[in-house]
């Protein structure tokens, strides 16, 4: 079960909205808050919605079942946020201020690093679905894959990855669901998307377009790609039917749309796309202020939601449960952030956030080290086994090899008719 999370840069009634996308009403809104920015809006982990402000320096978050931000809690960050992500658990989030990235880990409110190495502002981000890396780009045209664990632990951050093929901005980011090895693709106004394998860091294919691009998402299958261009036209992209070479050109001349797998509904730029988890629906928002939820296989028009301003994020979430819940226990803690890297930033610190569970069952060692030895007498055992299993099939082929030996012998040895009378 999903819910469609939505956000305009107008906000006179509510900064976010939750919809449902089988009867098409409104769920909840989120509100005493100014409008949210492009690329900004994100649910942390099952508990929080978090949006950054679109014009002041500050982060807004509200619990999944109220409508007022919470309590007693101001986020305030160094600059204004032109990009925001989270990891899936909502542990850490990048924030992207200007050419910098910033990272935060969330339950305390610590700034671990500063990264720069765009040289234009950035435009957006993307985690992947393990948490390990993530991915910006920027007005520079630069793409870069980063990992966590190197942002959070080294002095001077290098990128895993760089990618320089966009001659202009790049305006969105998708990645597959398949984590370090998943497949990431970038779309530019420069007409092209390029898809590229994390695995090696190559660049699969070049997909070159008639129109500017401004949004892209892949399907859970990782089977189709979805495109959204400067016209409000969005095109599909069949993955199981890669082209021969490098660089592959996708027309969208023919007035019908045959051929080329257009779903025209919108009269503005695409500004999100997003694929539910069955595949079989596609959510597209447009500057024109429309959220539209498409049937994929037909490319019918399902539902509209309607806004009052031009749209900043859609997209589909998971419907967890408390979304619904009277009483939130968030299992997630949150702090005020930290705006200056201090020296004891890189420090090692475990805050356990406990719920419902008794502490000694966490830090007992001896029940620790209890439990690992049984696991390790278990697969010992399992290994004993196997090597048992694996000499019996040994043994086995012998005597098969044996028998059909035998068997071919006593065929060609076989006496003749002469031989019998003889």
């Amino acid at each position: 079960m999903e819910v469609i999370v939505t956000s305009d840069n107008v906000a006179e009634n509510w900064s976010a909205a939750t919809w449902d996308p089988n009867s098409g009403s409104l769920l909840s809104t989120y509100k005493h808050a100014t409008a949210l920015g492009s690329h900004t809006l994100q649910v942390l982990s099952d508990c929080y919605l978090l949006g950054a402000d679109s014009t002041k320096p500050r982060l807004h978050i509200w619990p999944l079942n109220s409508q007022r931000p919470v309590p007693n809690l101001r986020l305030t960050t160094p600059g204004r946020v032109s990009a925001l992500a989270c990891t899936p658990n909502g542990s850490y989030i990048v924030a992207a201020i200007g050419e910098k990235l910033y990272v935060w880990q969330f339950c305390n409110g610590r700034l671990l690093a500063t990264i720069t190495r765009h040289y234009q502002t950035v435009t957006c981000l993307a985690f992947s679905k393990d948490g390990s890396i993530f991915v910006s780009g920027g007005e520079d045209g630069l793409v870069f894959v980063w990992s966590l664990f190197r942002a959070i632990n080294e002095e001077q951050t290098t990128p895993i990855y760089s990618f320089s093929d966009h001659t202009l901005p790049v305006k969105d980011l998708c990645l597959g669901h398949c984590g370090p090895r998943s497949r990431l693709c970038s779309v530019s106004l420069d007409r092209t998307a390029n898809i590229y394998d994390l695995n090696g860091g190559t660049l699969l294919v070049t997909l070159v377009f008639d129109l500017p691009l401004t949004s892209v998402c892949i399907n859970a299958r990782e089977t189709e790609l979805f495109v959204g261009c400067t016209n409000g036209w969005i095109f599909k992209f069949d993955l199981r039917e890669p082209p021969r070479g490098t660089e592959h050109h996708v027309s969208s001349k023919t007035e019908n749309g045959e051929g080329s797998a257009a779903y025209r509904g919108h009269e503005s730029a695409i500004a999100s796309l997003s694929v539910s988890t069955d595949c079989r629906n596609l959510l597209s928002a447009s500057l024109d202020g429309k959220v539209h939820l498409w049937d994929v296989a037909s490319r019918q028009i399902l539902k509209t939601f309607g806004h009052k301003g031009q749209i900043t994020s859609a997209f589909f979430a998971k419907r967890f449960e408390n979304f619904r819940l009277h009483d939130l226990k968030p299992s997630l803690k949150i702090h005020p952030l930290q705006r200056v890297l201090d020296d004891n930033t890189k420090e090692n610190i475990v805050e356990v956030v406990r719920r419902g569970r008794d502490t000694s069952n966490i830090l007992d060692f001896e029940s620790y080290v209890e439990k690992n030895s049984a696991r390790s007498e278990i697969d010992d055992q399992a290994s004993r086994k196997l090597e048992n299993a694996m000499e019996e099939i040994e043994k086995l082929k012998k005597i098969n090899a044996a028998i059909y030996k035998y068997s071919v012998e006593c065929i060609l040895r076989k006496p003749t008719n002469d031989q019998l009378d003889q």
